[in-house]
């Protein structure tokens, strides 16, 4: 397939590169499934931390079957991700290292270049597959997914340690002011998932109260545990509860969104009850996909693409079980968007100008 072309016109045959294209494509997924592997295993880690080894000794440092380890490593090593110190060696006698600058990327959770979550993600998204295949035919949900095995990837949780309380809260004025000042300022995040938004939140403004909201139970028990390990249970409270609770009405000067509301069936709502939170003078901070203004075809972005590729296989079929359903996916457009903070009450729409490749803010005001 190599230069594929079409003598006649002198072009790239588009058959062949379409082929070629789908090639590419089932070697990265294949890849991500053992990216998967290895975080699940900790084999990243055990090499990061003990440096090269054979296939055997990676084996008893993480309690794995030899013969299997070692096809991982074979394959990691010729795809590149690893680096080996003798090729010709004989197969128990090769030692394995973790390049540096992979040890971010595969072996560093807490750093925000960390990617290993994605083979977690992927290998998630496919369990489902083929119950959204009736989805389609029926127009209804598939089954929620069970917690267990892997539970969720905590892709965002770097990006909120490292940056959502040093860099982002600050370079919005009039959040960061309320966050600082006198008294202490109540925050209300909702669809808090495993509670790291939260924690970030709480780590970088010492005198707030943060209460994060979800539905899943799940998560919310994750959050809690995350939230006593980082030291903050003290000031940030995770429950059950949905948003619209009007015990809640009129509570928090913020009220946080974060890559949620596409996720949610009636978006609307979710904003309604967002606003009836707001104490006098309050605001909602949403952050979701960096999606264009209009529908266009074909993208150069790679993040468009990203959005509607997990648009179809899960955040569309997540919300479809409502009859109600706005059925939104995860390509929430800003014009679509402003269009729900409206109808929700929510007049003041203002895109804001932070430098951030994968998200897009927003504040919202009544």
């Amino acid at each position: 397939m190599e230069g594929a072309s079409d003598p006649a016109a002198g072009r790239p045959d588009p058959v062949e590169a379409l082929g070629e294209r789908l090639l590419l494509d089932a070697v990265g997924a294949l890849e991500l499934y053992t990216v998967y592997l290895g975080e699940r295993l900790g084999l990243y880690r055990a090499l990061a931390e003990g440096g090269a080894t054979t296939s055997t000794g990676l084996a008893a440092r993480t309690g794995t079957a030899e013969r299997y380890v070692r096809e991982w490593l074979e394959h990691h090593a010729a795809s590149g991700l690893l680096e080996v110190d003798d090729p010709g060696a004989g197969p128990r006698e090769r030692a394995y290292r973790l390049p540096p600058a992979h040890v971010p990327v595969l072996a560093d959770p807490d750093d925000v270049r960390y990617q290993a979550h994605k083979g977690v993600e992927l290998v998630r998204a496919a369990r489902p597959l083929p119950q959204l295949v009736e989805a389609f035919r029926s127009g209804a949900a598939p089954p929620p997914l069970a917690w267990e095995p892997e539970g969720r990837a905590e892709f965002n949780r770097p990006l909120f340690v490292n940056l959502l309380g040093e860099r982002w809260l600050p370079a919005i004025p009039a959040i960061d002011r309320r966050l600082r000042a006198e008294p202490r300022a109540r925050v209300a995040d909702v669809a808090c998932g495993t509670g790291w938004s939260s924690i970030a939140m709480a780590r970088a403004y010492p005198a707030i109260l943060v209460d994060g909201f979800d539905l899943d139970a799940d998560v919310i028990a994750a959050a809690r545990r995350n939230a006593a390990e980082a030291g903050v249970s003290e000031r940030v409270a995770f429950s059950v509860t949905d948003a619209s609770d009007p015990g809640l009405a009129g509570r928090y000067d913020v009220v946080t969104v974060f890559e949620a509301l596409h996720d949610l069936a009636r978006p609307v709502d979710a904003l309604r009850a967002a606003r009836a939170m707001l104490a006098s003078g309050g605001c909602v901070l949403v952050a979701d996909e960096p999606v264009g203004d209009e529908f266009a075809a074909p993208v150069t972005s790679v993040q468009e693409r990203l959005a509607y590729g997990w648009s179809v296989v899960s955040c569309l079929p997540g919300a479809m079980g409502d009859p109600r359903s706005a059925a939104t996916g995860a390509v929430l457009r800003p014009p679509v968007l402003r269009a729900h903070a409206r109808e929700a009450g929510l007049t003041g729409f203002e895109v804001l100008p932070l430098d951030v490749d994968f998200w897009r803010f927003y504040l919202l005001t009544p």
